[in-house]
Formats: C-alpha cells, structure tokens, sequence
C-alpha cells in the first residue's frame, strides 16, 4: 500500500530543544526553542500536513502503517526570495535549488512528526527516508509526501531501492 499527497502552505522548521540545569536544583529543564513567528508557522504547517493526511486516508481513526517499516519520500517546494526575480522573471543568477535556511533535516522532523497518529503510529518505523527541498512556481508552495510499506528484509529493500 502506498498513500500519496500533497501538502499546500509554506513547509516550516521545528527547531532544536535547549537544555540547561538549574543552579542548585541539580536538575535540567529542557525548553522548545524558536521565535513566536516560527511556532505559529510550525503550527500552521502541522494543521495543513494533518489535514492532507486525513484527507489521503479519508479520515480513518487509526493510522494505516502499525507496527511495520516504512519508506517515507518527501519532496519540499519553498518559495523564492523576492530577490531572485526581476522585471523579466527570474534573474539568471538566482540559484537553482534553495541551499540556505529552512534546513532540511527540521523541515522532515516537523514534517514526519505531524504524520505521526494519521499515517503510522511511530516515526521510529521509517526505515528509508528521500527528501528533497526545491523552488516552487508562485503560489505552488508545500510538499508531496508518499509514505508505503517497506518489503520484505533489509536485504530485499536496499534490492528495491537500486543500492
């Protein structure tokens, strides 16, 4: 079984959590890191990767992959800085693919965790992960996600996956 879709919204980033100890409490405090703009974008992006989910699985009440491995593709489409338009389009200068900030690796852990209770029960079940982040047109920002079922062993994926 394969589940596919797409994700309309602008892909945000869950950032990393700090820790620090308290002076004489000998115990540590782990807090969410992240400015307020950014948890209200991580917020939106989880609505509208939820809701895609739901949508994909024509909201079933428990997730489609339990307790099996699974091969996660994500493609990530971000918008262009103004910058790299002129008058006539995009300037020939602008890059080809966005190789600055949202990194790739916060942009998946958001993605995957709000995939968590709709599409599998665990994140520690993907066994296989592509991401790719590009440019969108205006106005096609988002992602396509395609989650499935990996078969067999190990041996028989890195055989399915060309390694």
């Amino acid at each position: 079984m394969t589940i596919r879709f797409d994700v309309a919204g602008r892909p945000a980033p869950k950032g990393s959590a700090r820790a620090f100890v308290i002076p004489g409490q000998n115990r540590a405090v782990v807090a969410p890191s992240g400015s307020p703009q950014n948890k209200a974008a991580l917020r939106s992006w989880d609505q509208a990767v939820r809701f895609a989910a739901n949508e994909a699985v024509r909201g079933s009440t428990s997730p489609k992959f339990i307790d099996v491995p699974i091969r996660v593709a994500i493609d990530f489409r971000l918008a262009r800085p103004a910058g790299h338009w002129g008058k006539n389009g995009l300037k020939p200068s602008a890059p080809p693919y966005p190789s600055k900030k949202p990194d790739l690796d916060k942009l998946t852990r958001a993605t995957a965790d709000s995939l968590k209770g709709t599409l599998y029960d665990d994140d520690s079940r993907i066994v296989a992960l592509v991401v790719t982040k590009i440019y969108a047109s205006p106005g096609n920002e988002g992602a396509t996600i395609r989650v499935e079922a990996a078969a067999g062993t190990p041996g028989k994926l890195e055989e399915e996956t060309g390694r």
